[in-house]
């Protein structure tokens, strides 16, 4: 690089999400937006339609990428377009009515039907084609069909137009057209059929967290109508109405099943090799599954800046940096539990970034590490930081051989001003490259690897020199 010349800092998005570059190397992953119907769900119901009929179905769930779990540099396995595979069996019971004639109008046979027969279909579950923004679903049984879908959303309602493509191996191909309008729990569909156009209502009840129940009407209007009007129909109601059906269905395991811990044990040995892999990951605090806890006002982004920057900070001294929160979009937390376990047994450190408001604790204590305190980075960062006062088995992280750092309290954050803001950023950045690096230095050093530790002393107007690393 010549004299004077700056390193131009690219933006790269991953959805929603955008951020610097951590290095120039760095490609965003697909971006894959969250899934309903995600791994390990199984789907029971029964629906009682009309006519009468009754029909019982039973249907897995697998979820690409979710299926294929992460690799080993935080990043989903399938790197395509997300997919929703749905199989699973269906039993049909109708029950046909024969009347008799005029004279004798009153039922004279009765017959049953059973049929019992698999269905499959696949679901892309995020638009394709570019600014067409379409949603194809391709059933593959029991009967071939195409079914492509464009979704528009105005204010919390969800308008979409469907096209459906039907192989018949007796009629070949048939094809109809659908208008669909849906918000909260109501849904109508309209769709022409012949000589009527068939409008189909139907409301979800919510019974329990994974039951509900559907129930759908539907109403026929002759198809002249739309052309001729209601002339010479005067006195005759042109709709006929119906209840088509009720359904009722139950969701199983809709999360991933967590695996079981090891033995701290074999976490603290593998820990304390940390070192001899140049490999860290750092993953800022709910940033990943964090529905339900989005942590105290202000921690979620200062997290993130700390991490980012701390991300950058490693890579200069020749760390190889692993981010599950933005490379593995919509990681679910047993995911991520599992993942950790997987990379601590093998030496690799994992540390999350965390903040705490001062009304954490009663005594005012926020800071502090959370973890096994016989391990070398839990050690070092507790010089700084201090040991937090509580049992570290009881967070699924420590568990599992990472180690949680609360290094800020979020209330003096949200008093900082910008210039302010930075410069904490940074500093706290610099107390954590400075443990990391005294913890791992025996095993880097016998490695040929040297850092400049007095780079990072906690000097309040210093940034860290470029390229501490010697090797």
């Amino acid at each position: 690089m010549a004299d004077g010349e700056e390193e131009i800092e690219k933006e790269a998005c991953v959805g929603s999400l955008c951020f610097l570059q951590p290095h120039p190397q760095y490609f965003p992953p697909p971006f894959y937006s969250k899934l309903i119907g995600r791994n390990y769900r199984w789907k029971v119901g029964a629906k009682l339609s009309s006519g009468p009929g009754l029909q019982m179905k039973v249907q897995r769930v697998v979820t690409f990428p979710n299926c294929m779990g992460l690799d080993e540099n935080a990043r989903w396995r399938w790197q395509h377009i997300p997919l929703s595979v749905q199989s699973g069996v269906k039993l049909d019971a109708w029950l046909h009515q024969q009347k008799g004639t005029e004279e004798s109008p009153e039922i004279i046979s009765r017959a049953q039907t059973l049929r019992l027969f698999p269905y499959a279909r696949i679901k892309i579950k995020n638009p394709v084609f570019g600014k067409l923004a379409l949603r194809p679903v391709l059933e593959l049984l029991p009967t071939p069909a195409l079914v492509v879908k464009r979704q528009f959303t105005i204010g919390k309602t969800n308008v979409s137009f469907c096209a459906n493509l039907e192989m018949l191996s007796a009629k070949g191909a048939t094809w109809s057209l659908q208008f669909n309008w849906r918000k909260d729990a109501a849904r109508l569909v309209v769709e022409p059929v012949k000589d009527v156009v068939g409008l189909h209502y139907s409301k979800t009840f919510k019974l329990s967290k994974d039951s509900k129940a559907v129930a759908t009407g539907s109403a026929e209007l002759p198809a002249e109508l739309i052309w001729d009007g209601f002339s010479g129909r005067k006195g005759i109601w042109p709709f006929r109405f119906k209840i088509d059906s009720l359904k009722v269905s139950q969701i199983f395991g809709t999360r991933a099943v967590r695996t079981t811990p090891k033995s701290a044990f074999i976490y603290r040995q593998a820990a304390n090799t940390i070192g001899e892999k140049d490999v860290i990951s750092v993953v800022p605090g709910h940033w990943i599954d964090c529905d339900t806890e989005p942590g105290a006002a202000g921690e979620r982004e200062f997290n993130m800046e700390v991490a980012n920057v701390l991300e950058k900070e490693l890579r200069m001294n020749g760390w190889e940096v692993l981010r599950p929160d933005r490379d593995a979009p919509h990681l679910s937390w047993e995911e991520y539990l599992n993942w950790v376990s997987r990379q601590t047994v093998k030496g690799i450190p994992v540390l999350e970034i965390h903040g705490q408001g001062s009304n954490a604790d009663y005594r005012g204590h926020v800071l502090g590490v959370i973890g096994d305190q016989n391990v070398a980075l839990s050690k070092e960062l507790a010089g700084t930081f201090g040991h937090f006062q509580m049992d570290w088995r009881e967070l699924g992280v420590p568990r599992r051989g990472g180690l949680i750092v609360e290094s800020f309290n979020s209330d003096e954050v949200l008093q900082m001003r910008p210039w302010h803001r930075t410069w904490a950023v940074r500093r706290l950045s610099n107390k954590i490259v400075s443990a990391v690096e005294r913890a791992s230095a025996p095993n880097r050093m016998s490695r040929g690897f040297v850092v400049d530790l007095d780079a990072y002393a906690d000097l309040p107007l210093e940034k860290p020199s470029q390229g501490a690393i010697k090797r």
